[in-house]
């Protein structure tokens, strides 16, 4: 039987991290992130609460190299058991680069989701402007801290025993929802209509 907790669901201890890291992580609140690079060209990715929560992911489609991305807007999308999920991207501007060998392995994304995990690279001409809309730093952590505590909220939806005091996390915790409740979670916690 799997178990999860308080503790890893909650995912500020990865945000701590990258923070004593020195490494400034933008989030956008349907659980991508930006991670400028020099030239205002950025990093894209899926957050470690995102993969989480869906488990392992079957595939990814995204847009090519050239084709042009809106903040808040789809940018790809996650293929897991038969479902979609469209994910946001974080900043405006054009890809100039796509990670082939996580599109080829997606899987891989659970273990270095803001590392070799990065999903594309994007020409971003309006950085500036778009990391105002992200959270960074004290903010994405009480951010993250409230999105654990509210999928937490949602125990009742028949996720499965619960160990407040042990246990290992529930790959894909929404995989144990019926279509209804998948369809909500997907909607709430990746902003999708």
């Amino acid at each position: 039987m799997e178990y999860f907790t308080y503790a890893d669901v909650s995912m500020t201890n990865k945000i701590e991290y990258l923070m004593a890291m020195g490494v400034k992580v933008y989030y956008h609140q349907g659980h991508s992130w930006a991670i400028p690079e020099s030239g205002n060209v950025v990093r894209v990715g899926i957050d470690d609460f995102a993969q989480k929560l869906v488990g392992k992911i079957d595939a990814i489609k995204c847009p090519q190299v050239g084709s042009e991305v809106t903040q808040g807007e789809k940018a790809w999308t996650l293929l897991v058991n038969s479902k979609s999920i469209d994910m946001l991207s974080p900043v405006d501007g054009k890809i100039v680069d796509i990670n082939e060998s996580l599109l080829s392995s997606p899987e891989s994304i659970r273990k270095d989701p803001y590392g070799q995990s990065w999903l594309m690279k994007v020409q971003a001409p309006k950085l500036s402007a778009n990391l105002k809309n992200l959270l960074s730093g004290g903010t994405a952590r009480k951010w993250m801290e409230e999105v654990s505590e509210n999928l937490l909220s949602r125990t009742d939806y028949n996720l499965g025993p619960v160990s407040q005091d042990g246990g290992a996390l529930v790959d894909g915790i929404a995989r144990n929802l019926d279509r209804e409740r998948w369809d909500e979670i997907v909607r709430e916690f990746f902003l999708i209509p």
